[in-house]
């Protein structure tokens, strides 16, 4: 009898622990939404550059624990360790890559967008990879890349 009383209480348990692990998920998707929609708004306001920018440092800072200036200075291998050791799920992942995109548009050819999108390219690797995800989104912006990252001899 005690035996079938354990194992009921750990079968509840389990239910409750996958309905926090749900929220939890469910929560940072929001957030992660939250904070790229913002992004893109200020990006579509020219007079927005300060506070766009503010918003990226902010961001970079907040949810992913880097600033922009450590971030350029990775190497490609040192970034991929950086991600590997923060172990990011797929969505923040994933905001991260939109969040380096928004940045590194319009493409401009200069050094800061090549480095920005060699790493999303690298997160895009790890999306697929290790966590066996893709979109169409993201396979369509790693094309551009690959496509601007060539023509510029990146």
């Amino acid at each position: 009898m005690a035996a079938v009383q354990v194992a009921e209480a750990a079968a509840e348990a389990g239910k409750i622990l996958d309905m926090y692990r749900k929220d939890y998920f469910l929560n940072e998707t929001q957030r992660m939404a939250q904070i790229i929609a913002r992004l893109l708004g200020l990006k579509d306001k020219a007079e927005s550059r300060e506070e766009l920018q503010h918003v990226y440092n902010h961001t970079l800072a907040i949810e992913f624990s880097i600033t922009e200036k450590e971030l350029l200075e990775l190497s490609l291998e040192d970034f991929k360790q950086w991600l590997i050791n923060q172990n990011f799920s797929a969505v923040k992942l994933d905001a991260l890559a939109q969040v380096l995109y928004l940045r590194a548009e319009p493409h401009e050819n200069d050094v800061h967008a090549s480095l920005l999108m060699q790493k999303i390219i690298t997160v895009y690797d790890m999306l697929e990879q290790e966590h066996h995800q893709q979109s169409f989104e993201n396979i369509g912006k790693r094309a551009a890349i690959q496509n601007y990252l060539k023509q510029h001899g990146a």
